[in-house]
């Protein structure tokens, strides 16, 4: 009994930490609390255009950084579907 208590309170503390979309879809395009506090420190002291170059190259290095991790998972999982149907078919 003691176990099934203990598990049942495990699996709520995980499933209500973490929402879904969160664990498994990735936005690019949001920025995270820490993203805005690095941006913060990056710009400080700075003004007008400067603030803003820094800003957007930081914002463009983010995108590239997240475009390319979601590629290379993507080909991974392109990769495994091919192997997973030359099982299939006997290949």
């Amino acid at each position: 009994m003691r176990k099934l208590v203990v598990a049942v309170f495990f699996l709520g503390l995980i499933l209500s930490g973490i929402p879904m979309q969160k664990a498994f879809a990735m936005n690019c395009t949001e920025d995270t609390p820490i993203n805005k506090a690095g941006d913060w420190f990056a710009t400080l002291g700075k003004q007008g255009t400067e603030k803003d170059q820094i800003l957007a190259k930081r914002k463009a290095d983010r995108l590239l950084i997240c475009a390319k991790k979601q590629a290379h998972e993507a080909g991974k999982t392109v990769e495994k579907a091919g192997k997973d149907l030359k099982k299939q078919f006997g290949m």
